[in-house]
């Protein structure tokens, strides 16, 4: 018995799929313009007895690309991705802000609401995040290095029921 010979995977394809691959890379960057990087990604957060959360981010435009729209990319209003993580006394906020500058970062907070701005034109930014359980606004404490912003609230302490007398 002769040796079967393995088929290449690529051969039904043919070898002119690969020839323009380079040139429509190029048209694409050209497109998009090489001066604004563009950005797209997404996180699935899934917690036992919930359906997962998918969310997106990044200053990609929403609507499909198409190449013979202009796209222009520095008037998008910037997506970043955001993580809420919490324990018995704290919640953490947690953001990614790459091209951000510290002093371009607003930040404003109620016991409910994170409300997150970035003032620089090119990577503008706004997004208000409801907080998982009510917060002390006042004990917010703020980090910015390498592009992460991090944001820790204690949580705020529940009372006991208050029994009320009826006149």
């Amino acid at each position: 018995m002769g040796a079967k010979k393995r088929k290449d995977f690529f051969e039904d394809f043919g070898p002119e799929i690969f020839d323009n691959i380079e040139e429509m890379i190029k048209d694409l960057m050209e497109d998009f313009g090489e001066s604004v990087p563009f950005v797209y990604g997404f996180s699935i957060v899934h917690r036992p007895g919930e359906d997962p959360e998918i969310r997106e981010f990044g200053n990609f435009p929403d609507s499909e690309y198409n190449p013979s729209e202009e796209a222009d990319l520095s008037s998008e209003e910037n997506k970043s991705l955001i993580d809420i993580f919490e324990d018995d006394e704290t919640v953490h906020v947690l953001g990614e802000f790459p091209e951000a500058r510290k002093e371009d970062l607003k930040l404003c907070a109620t016991a409910q609401v994170l409300e997150i701005k970035v003032l620089e034109p090119l990577n503008k930014y706004s997004e208000t995040v409801k907080l998982p359980v009510l917060v002390e606004p006042g004990s917010a404490k703020a980090n910015y290095k390498n592009g992460v912003l991090e944001v820790i609230f204690k949580k705020q302490l529940e009372e006991p029921p208050t029994s009320i007398d009826i006149n």
